[in-house]
This record gives structure tokens, C-alpha cells and sequence, in this order.
């Protein structure tokens, strides 16, 4: 059983069928909305006092909660290789993966996987291990796209860039040192490597890539902030990829 706080969550997988029991403590017009959408849906809903509420689905719930057997903030997951070989990229279309090197802050997946759904991206890649993966705060983060967004897990990150290449992507890394991505022509099927700020990518994960992009900043030395939240950074980089391939 898991607990949905998050009301883009909560509404977000009502309407795709979820089942559960929404839980409300009051018939305000933020909750109509969700007890509408339940009842749609089939899905139970009883009213409750907040107390209640937050002794059982946390202290970040605020007026309603959604009690279901999925994971809250699971994303529907694939099989990278299966994905890769039902995906061929096609010459005259886009493609756009996003791949995290551990990237272990749940807020911070939440809001790569909300960017990466909006900018129309296919799949993100996430490494079993040092990473964030589900939970409500991907949830909430993600203000519902997580319950949308394909994300495929893998044992190792560079094994897996190495895969997609072989399957006609092209590694692009975001990391320090690289061509300034406002001066880079993207290829037409791009894996997008994100690391985490500070850090960047690992030593090997860089070497796999194709080319390495870096994002411009001017904040002064002395006040010792070198690189954007890994989040902000990606949805920088998908923006100008889409800048340079509209999505039809």
C-alpha cells in the first residue's frame, strides 16, 4: 500500500484508473475535484477528520489522500533493451532519452521526469543503485507525470548508454568543461546525461559519452555557486533541444 498527498498525483491517477480509496476531510471545492474523479473511477471515497489523515498518510497531507496498492510516484517501467529494439530511430523523427548518473534526491527526479514528459521525451534512464527512484515526493514533485513518464531501470549506467548507442542514439553528457550549449547543434536522436550539481558526471559515464555539453553561468567566484541544480540544468537542455526539434 502506498499514500498519495500530492493533489496533481492524486487526480493524475484517478484518471488513469487507479484503484484505492481517497480519504477527504471536507466537501470544499479542491476536493470535489478528486471525489468527482474517484467516483468515475470506481474508487472509494470516505471522509475523514485531519488528524486522521495525517496519522496515517503523513504530516504533508492537506485535505485529502489517496490510499492505493501502487508505490506512490511509481512510473510505468520498461525493459531498456526491449524499448530500444521496439524503437528504431526513425530518420525523419526526434528522439529524446534522459539517463540520470545517480541523481539520489527524489525532488529533483520529480522534476526531471515533470520537464522530460513536457518536452516530450521518450524514456528516462535511472541506475538501480545511488538513485532516487519512487515515493511521494517524486510524486509531488513531479505534480502527476510521474505516473506517465516510462522510466527504465538499469544495473549499469554505462552499459546502457553503450546499448543506446548501439541502437542508433547519440550520449550527449552535461558536465563542466564542455562546448557551451548554446553554441551546440544536437543530433536528431539524443541520449541527455545529467549528473549530479557539484559532482557532474562520473569519470566513466563521461568517457562513454559522444560530447559533452556545458551550461553558461556568471555567478561571481567568491560566491562559490559553479554549477545549476541538476533539475533546472535538464530542463535547460531539453528546452533547446526541442528549440532545435519542434515536436509535431
Amino acid at each position: 500500500m502506498g499514500w498519495m498527498t500530492s493533489r496533481h498525483a492524486i487526480l493524475a491517477a484517478l484518471r488513469r484508473g487507479t484503484g484505492g480509496t481517497l480519504y477527504v476531510t471536507g466537501s470544499g471545492p479542491r476536493n470535489r475535484e478528486l471525489v468527482d474523479a474517484a467516483r468515475q473511477g470506481g474508487v472509494a471515497v470516505e471522509t475523514v477528520d485531519g488528524g486522521w489523515l495525517r496519522r496515517h498518510a503523513g504530516d504533508r497531507a492537506r485535505g485529502a489522500a489517496l490510499q492505493t496498492q501502487e508505490t506512490a510516484g511509481a512510473s510505468p517501467t520498461v525493459d531498456l533493451a526491449e524499448w530500444l529494439a521496439s524503437r528504431a530511430p526513425a530518420a525523419d523523427a526526434p528522439g529524446l532519452i534522459v539517463a540520470l548518473d545517480h541523481v539520489t534526491d527524489p525532488h529533483n527526479l520529480g522534476a526531471v521526469l515533470r520537464s522530460a514528459l513536457l518536452t516530450g521525451a521518450s524514456l528516462v534512464v535511472v541506475p538501480t543503485r545511488r538513485s532516487a527512484t519512487g515515493g511521494d515526493a517524486v510524486a509531488r514533485t513531479s505534480a502527476g507525470a510521474s505516473r506517465f513518464m516510462p522510466v527504465a531501470y538499469v544495473n549499469n549506467l554505462r552499459a546502457a548508454l553503450e546499448q543506446c548507442r548501439e541502437a542508433g542514439w547519440w550520449i550527449y553528457g552535461a558536465d563542466a568543461g564542455g562546448e557551451p550549449a548554446p553554441s551546440v547543434s544536437f543530433a536528431r536522436h539524443v541520449v541527455l546525461v545529467m549528473g549530479v550539481e557539484g559532482k557532474g558526471l562520473s569519470p566513466l559515464v563521461r568517457k562513454t559519452c559522444d560530447a559533452v555539453v556545458t551550461l553558461p553561468g556568471t555567478a561571481p567566484p567568491e560566491s562559490g555557486v559553479d554549477s545549476y541544480n541538476v533539475s533546472v540544468a535538464t530542463g535547460m537542455l531539453l528546452y533547446e533541444y526541442r528549440r532545435q526539434y519542434p515536436a509535431d
